[in-house]
């Protein structure tokens, strides 16, 4: 079967507001400060690529509009705090050997984007593209390269918590509307025939977590940091017929109390190929269900206010 393959380009994307810095510039970072690492390209499959006439606007303890990408990495010292960074300009991504040819590219990273910075720390912050290529699956078992699930998720409302009680991770979530990006970029996919149900099961590799908005350090250091890296499992069903059904898709770590749940109420109209299985393919859903749970501070419910399944 002959299908479309995505590979991940992540690509760390800012300057400095007041001034050009080289990508030789060794910053000096003062007491109070970490340092924020920013790759401007990125390798995937053998191919190098590189966003080009992007603009980022950072807001939190520090406010600083970035302007200059043309260095291949850019170290920013910011004072420790939560932070939101804004891409905007008339961007686009270019392979570098291919300069002033447009890659088409899919951003599947929230813009805004939150990430929290402590002092001392050196930290990697990375918006996320999927760049198509061609390639081949067998049914059977087969290695496929790129997926992701992408929304927003309106959070319930959270109730003060009792006095004395330890701090609500989720306060800064509740009642918001949150967008948010669950992105791989590999996975193994199973087809087996299940008493008349078609059914494919992805498991994935190691998957990047992001959430959009101001969400506070707590949410960032607690919820977020804790589901970076674990894997994925979910199956896509089918009887054959052009709708497809998709399991809950739960990202967990179980070691520090950490659930993100996220449950599709509507079938996919992905379709299906000539042997009855789910064409892996991006396709809009209209809404869901949404969990997280944290130790210490129970659990937040959400609706999913649509998005999009990648299954790759």
């Amino acid at each position: 079967m002959h299908m479309l393959k995505w590979f991940v380009g992540a690509l760390a994307l800012l300057a400095l507001a007041c001034g050009e810095v080289s990508e030789t510039s060794t910053p000096v970072v003062r007491d109070g400060e970490g340092l924020l690492e920013l790759p401007l390209v990125s390798t995937s499959a053998g191919r190098t690529y590189r966003l080009v006439g992007a603009t980022f606007d950072i807001t939190g303890p520090q406010n600083a509009t970035i302007t200059d990408t043309t260095a291949e990495t850019v170290l920013l010292p910011l004072m420790a705090g939560t932070y939101t960074l804004q891409m905007n300009g008339d961007w686009h991504v270019e392979r570098t050997d291919a300069p002033g040819v447009t890659v088409p590219v899919t951003l599947v990273s929230p813009n805004p984007m939150s990430f929290t910075l402590t002092e001392g720390e050196t930290r990697p912050v990375r918006f996320l593209f999927k760049v198509p290529g061609d390639g081949t699956v067998d049914v059977g078992i087969g290695v496929d390269t790129g997926g992701w699930i992408s929304g927003t998720i309106h959070f319930d409302s959270r109730p003060p918590p009792p006095p004395g009680s330890p701090p609500d991770v989720f306060a800064d979530v509740g009642g918001r509307q949150i967008p948010y990006v669950i992105s791989y970029e590999s996975a193994t996919v199973t087809r087996t025939l299940d008493y008349g149900s078609y059914l494919t099961t992805i498991q994935t590799s190691p998957v990047t977590v992001q959430f959009g908005g101001a969400t506070g350090a707590a949410f960032q250091q607690q919820v977020v940091s804790a589901l970076q890296g674990r894997t994925l499992t979910f199956s896509i069903s089918s009887d054959g017929s052009p709708t497809t059904y998709v399991s809950a898709l739960i990202v967990e770590n179980m070691e520090r109390g950490v659930r993100f749940e996220l449950m599709l109420n509507t079938p996919l109209a992905s379709g299906v190929d000539a042997n009855g299985y789910a064409i892996l393919r991006p396709t809009d859903f209209t809404g869901g269900f949404a969990e997280l749970r944290a130790a210490n501070s129970g659990s937040v419910n959400g609706l999913m206010l649509g998005g999009t399944l990648a299954p790759r």
